[in-house]
C-alpha cells in the first residue's frame, strides 16, 4: 500500500498527533540484490547502480510523491565528506522523474545550520537543478509515529516523510563516534525531531527499531568520498579517504552491511547492525547476501 494511502484510510482512527506505524513485512526484502559500484564518477556509479538492480522503474510508479533523505546535516564541502555527494543526489532525483514521479522532495532535519549546510553542501543547488523540491524540517510539522520497536516507541516525525508514496534514503558512510558508523539506519535520524540526544542511550537498538518501522523503498549508500575518522561532522581532509563506490538495495540492512565491510568493520562490530539482524531484518554475514559487484 502507497504511504498516502495508508494515511488516508487511517485518518479517521488517528488523532492529529498519532501517526501509526508503516512496517516492512518481516523478511520482505530477505534475499534482496544488494549492488557494489566502482568507478570514477559519482553520478554515473548511482545510475550503474540502480540499474543494476532493475532501474528506477521497479521502484517508482507513474504520479508518485518522492522523498529523497540525503545527509544534509553539517555545514560540510563536498570534499570534507561529512554529507551526501551532491552528484549521487542529482543522479537519483533525475532517476525517479524519469520513472514518472510527480514530485521529488529533498529534506533532512540537520544538526548545523539548514540554510549554512543545505548550501555549502551543494545539495541545495543540485537538488533544485534536477527538479526538486527542497524543504526545511518545521518543528510545527512533527507528529508522533508509533515505531512499535524493542526500544523506540511513540517518537516525533516530520510529517512530509509520511505523506509520500515513496522514500529513497541517500546516506553517506562515514565514522560516527558514538553508532560507530553512519549509513542507512542511521541516516534515518534525520526524519525524527524531539531530543534525539536521548536516543544515544541503548543507540543500536533505537537505531535498528527506528529502520524496521518505517517504511525505506530503496537504500543508496554513498561511499564515494569516506570519512574515515572524527565523525560525524570532520573537518579535516586528512581524514576522508577516496573509496569511489555507491552501494544500493531494498534492503537497508544488508546495504549497510555491505558499506560496513567496505569501510573495513566487522558488521557485528556496528551496535545498530547486530540489532537489526536480532530483529530478522536481514543476514549481517556478507557471504549470506545476494552481493553483486561491478567495477566501471
Amino acid at each position: 500500500m502507497k504511504r498516502r494511502d495508508f494515511l488516508k484510510k487511517t485518518a479517521a482512527a488517528s488523532s492529529a498527533l498519532c501517526i501509526p506505524a508503516l512496517f516492512n513485512l518481516e523478511g520482505d526484502n530477505g534475499g534482496s540484490l544488494v549492488v557494489k559500484v566502482m568507478g570514477e564518477s559519482p553520478y554515473e556509479l548511482t545510475k550503474r547502480a540502480v540499474k543494476e538492480l532493475g532501474g528506477m522503474e521497479k521502484f517508482i510508479s507513474k504520479q508518485d510523491i518522492v522523498m529523497v533523505k540525503p545527509n544534509i546535516a553539517w555545514n560540510r564541502s563536498v570534499e570534507q565528506a561529512g554529507n551526501t555527494n551532491p552528484e549521487v543526489v542529482k543522479a537519483v532525483i533525475e532517476m525517479v522523474l524519469n520513472a514518472g514521479a510527480k514530485k521529488v522532495i529533498v529534506m533532512d532535519h540537520t544538526t548545523h545550520k539548514a540554510a549554512s549546510s543545505y548550501v555549502r553542501s551543494g545539495i541545495e543547488e543540485a537538488a533544485k537543478k534536477a527538479g526538486a523540491e527542497v524543504r526545511h524540517a518545521d518543528e510545527n510539522r512533527l507528529v508522533i509515529h508509533d515505531f512499535k520497536g524493542r526500544k523506540l516507541k511513540r517518537w516525533p516525525v516530520f510529517k512530509d516523510h509520511l505523506e509520500v508514496d515513496k522514500f529513497i534514503d541517500v546516506p553517506i558512510l562515514k565514522h560516527h563516534g558514538s553508532a560507530a558508523l553512519t549509513i542507512g539506519m542511521k541516516n534515518l535520524y534525520g526524519i525524527i525531531g524531539g531530543n534525539r540526544g536521548k536516543l544515544h542511550r541503548s543507540m543500536g537498538d533505537n537505531i535498528a527499531d527506528l529502520a524496521n518501522g518505517f517504511m525505506v523503498h530503496l537504500t543508496i549508500v554513498d561511499a564515494f568520498r569516506v570519512l574515515m575518522r572524527n565523525g560525524p561532522t570532520g573537518g579535516r581532509l586528512s581524514d576522508v579517504e577516496l573509496k569511489k563506490t555507491i552501494i544500493a538495495s531494498a534492503n537497508i540492512m544488508e546495504a549497510d552491511v555491505a558499506a560496513a565491510d567496505l569501510f573495513g568493520k566487522l558488521p557485528r562490530e556496528v551496535p545498530f547492525i547486530k540489532a537489526a539482524f536480532d530483529r530478522k531484518m536481514g543476514n549481517m554475514d556478507l557471504t549470506k547476501i545476494n552481493l553483486k559487484t561491478v567495477k566501471t
